[in-house]
């Protein structure tokens, strides 16, 4: 099977990028040697494969003199630039409940993040990690994210939240105690595991911003996010859906087509997903699939419009389609979507 790699939000490789620009460094210094292009870090809701991503924190460490740069970037990090998964958290009702939602909910930013609340109720801490092969650098992006993660957790509730713990995977030798004064509390590095360890009390701790009504909301959309994710995917799938969301609406999602976007030949495309027991028509058809219910369920949008985003010549092209994926029109689903909110299964 070909090598996997999961994909990250890429918003803090944008920002990292615009900051270092702003101080000198031009976006292709930072890039260079990635395959990354300063467009593919601009576009909205950019991902990028986490190997890639943390890369650019290791190189940016290098260029700027700074060994503690995921430090000191993670203290002034902004995370409500993560979207979806920073408000579900947001308006949770506590400390605690915040963190149980960032491990539901963590594949709505990340496919390489695994976040473990288990033992939260039993000991106070959670655990994370990359869904990474060691060879993958990323010391800095996991020191930005433990101080972000800390520095949120502390605006948001208004709080000076000191961790009874902090453990990291990785070694380090140097910076101990700017990191203990901005933790408060021991550190160990080169640990078994990623953690933070809280007291009880501070689990309880309120949140400022929570908010009953709009954590259903935020809630019921993050579960439709993981429903149409389902297991898992492996990064190539994700870069192909991508590529083809691309090229829908023009008529020109095309195996040939997609290939060469992807930087590959077809024949290359076709071994890969061979390996992966998959094919594109199986995974054109399935996000067609996934974006044709979007439409019906979220939409005012007529059917012909639905037909043509999709890529489909007709309306009745489309409308065959849908009923081979679900053996009702589409003019039913939306019926049903309207009455209850999502399409029973149908026998």
């Amino acid at each position: 099977m070909s090598e996997v790699h999961p994909l990250h939000g890429a918003v803090y490789g944008r920002v990292l990028m615009d900051d270092l620009e702003a101080r000198g460094i031009a976006p292709e210094t930072l890039l260079a040697g990635t395959g990354v292009k300063p467009a593919d870090l601009r576009r909205d809701e950019a991902w990028l494969p986490f190997d890639k991503l943390a890369a650019l924190f290791e190189r940016a460490a290098e260029l700027t003199n700074d060994d503690l740069l995921g430090l000191h970037r993670g203290i002034k990090r902004h995370a409500k630039r993560i979207g979806a998964w920073a408000y579900v958290g947001l308006a949770a009702p506590t400390l605690q409940d915040l963190l149980k939602n960032a491990a539901r909910y963590s594949r709505v930013f990340s496919d390489a993040a695994e976040i473990d609340v288990s033992a939260l109720e039993q000991t106070g801490c959670v655990h994370w990690r990359f869904l990474v092969t060691a060879q993958v650098k990323r010391r800095q992006f996991i020191e930005f994210g433990a101080a972000g993660f800390l520095a949120a957790l502390r605006q948001w509730t208004g709080r000076e939240i000191v961790p009874l713990s902090v453990t990291l995977i990785h070694p380090r030798n140097s910076g101990m105690r700017e990191f203990e004064k901005f933790f408060g509390c021991p550190i160990r590095f080169g640990a078994a595991t990623n953690s933070i360890a809280f007291s009880p009390g501070d689990l309880t701790t309120p949140l400022l911003t929570a908010d009953e009504h709009l954590l259903k909301i935020l809630q019921e959309h993050c579960e439709n996010i993981l429903r149409q994710k389902g297991q898992r995917a492996s990064a190539l799938t994700v870069r192909l859906e991508r590529a083809i969301a691309d090229r829908l609406a023009a008529g020109e999602a095309k195996q040939d087509i997609i290939a060469h976007d992807m930087g590959m030949s077809r024949r290359s495309l076709s071994r890969h997903l061979e390996a992966e027991k998959t094919s594109f028509h199986a995974i054109l058809d399935g996000l067609r699939h996934a974006l044709a219910d979007n439409y019906l369920r979220d939409s005012d949008l007529p059917q012909s419009e639905i037909a043509f985003l999709l890529g489909y010549a007709s309306v009745s092209s489309f409308s065959a389609a849908y009923k081979r994926w679900t053996g009702v029109t589409p003019g039913h689903a939306r019926v049903q979507f309207s009455a209850t909110g999502s399409r029973q299964a149908q026998t």
